[in-house]
């Protein structure tokens, strides 16, 4: 009787972190499911974010050439009324730095830019996105929470990407015969702290 050959599944969970830009091209070696520039923020730019009330903090969901970042964020900025400060340039020269640095590790030109705020938990459950990878950052609040799928019920093994790190994670869409075994979430929002602000950018293309 023949036996069937076993199937060998190949799977991706491990993180990789550094501190230095570099690290996020990783995200294509085997076994990597995401990776992690461990950085701090501008202290011009963290006190400018951090200084904004509510209403005024900038939100865009909007598909653009990557050139076109700084524009587009730039009029969301004009548009709610915040004046050019030291804070407010550093914050568009990071947005559009980080998303030439996206196009040339996912070979794109074209981005979907996303900046959400939110005062409670916008995605409550680990998952995977359903994109080849999404390129998340906050600004303000908590950074996203991860962990190996398979651990999704244990808080005690869960990370969390820091304020102002750069996390790049592997999608549902990743060209890969790998399976992604790292799932993320938004973190809580704890009462009092106001919202949080968190940059996503997805490929597009």
């Amino acid at each position: 009787m023949t036996q069937l050959a076993e199937v060998q599944v190949l799977t991706a969970q491990d993180v990789m972190t550094g501190c230095d830009a570099e690290v996020l091209y990783s995200i294509g070696q085997p076994g990597i499911a995401a990776t992690i520039w461990d950085r701090r923020l501008d202290p011009a730019l963290q006190d400018w974010v951090s200084g904004l009330s509510s209403d005024r903090l900038p939100e865009v969901c909007e598909e653009v050439a990557i050139e076109g970042v700084h524009s587009l964020v730039l009029n969301e900025c004009e548009e709610k009324k915040i004046s050019a400060c030291e804070g407010r340039e550093a914050f568009l020269d990071d947005v559009a730095q980080m998303a030439k640095l996206f196009g040339k590790v996912m070979k794109v030109e074209r981005v979907k830019i996303r900046l959400d705020v939110a005062d409670e938990v916008m995605c409550p459950r680990f998952h995977l996105d359903n994109v080849a990878a999404r390129l998340l950052c906050t600004y303000r609040g908590q950074g996203t929470l991860y962990v190996v799928d398979a651990l999704r019920e244990r808080p005690d093994c869960y990370n969390q990407v820091a304020l102002g790190s750069v996390g790049l994670f592997r999608g549902k869409q990743w060209p890969s015969d790998e399976q992604c075994m790292l799932v993320h979430r938004s973190p809580e929002v704890p009462k009092g702290t106001g919202p949080r602000l968190l940059l996503v950018f997805d490929p597009i293309g």
